[in-house]
């Protein structure tokens, strides 16, 4: 498995590796995403070889976008990239995309959920239920900078 790929276990430990899951009822259901509840984008990088961040999921990042839609369900699509220092071994740089289609809901939590999710003013969190590790987000809408183990990201929740 490439080292990128270990991306979302960062977001987790945004948004990344969104692979081949979900239930396909965002799609399926004929949604249109020009409707959604929450749109949000996001962007995480470690561009630093020597950062803690490199060794957890490598050199690069991840981009994306999620559509939340008032009826609970959501589509994602994420592209995430890794380099190597040196020239790496088999499977360590690369780009890749994937998307997919899943389901949300809200929490109310005092604190953040999660060490990579900024805190929300009004202690509100959105959760995207899937099995690559999308780590909970503020359900605020607005701007959000990020920064874990020397990775850098930012977060924009829109209506």
């Amino acid at each position: 498995m490439r080292k990128v790929l270990r991306l979302p276990v960062l977001i987790a430990v945004v948004v990344v590796a969104f692979a081949a899951l979900g239930s396909g009822t965002a799609a399926a259901g004929g949604s249109d995403y020009s409707h959604a509840q929450y749109q949000v984008t996001f962007s995480l990088n470690c561009g630093n070889p020597t950062a803690p961040c490199q060794n957890v999921f490598g050199l690069g990042g991840a981009w994306g976008w999620i559509a939340l839609l008032p009826n609970g369900t959501a589509n994602a699509q994420v592209t995430e990239c890794g380099h190597t220092v040196g020239g790496g071994g088999p499977g360590q740089q690369g780009a890749g995309h994937i998307a997919f289609d899943s389901t949300w809901q809200t929490i109310s939590s005092p604190v953040p959920p999660s060490p990579v999710t900024p805190t929300d003013p009004n202690g509100e969190y959105i959760i995207v239920d899937n099995n690559v590790g999308i780590p909970p987000f503020p359900a605020t809408y607005g701007h959000y900078s990020i920064r874990f183990l020397g990775a850098t990201g930012e977060i924009t929740i829109a209506p």
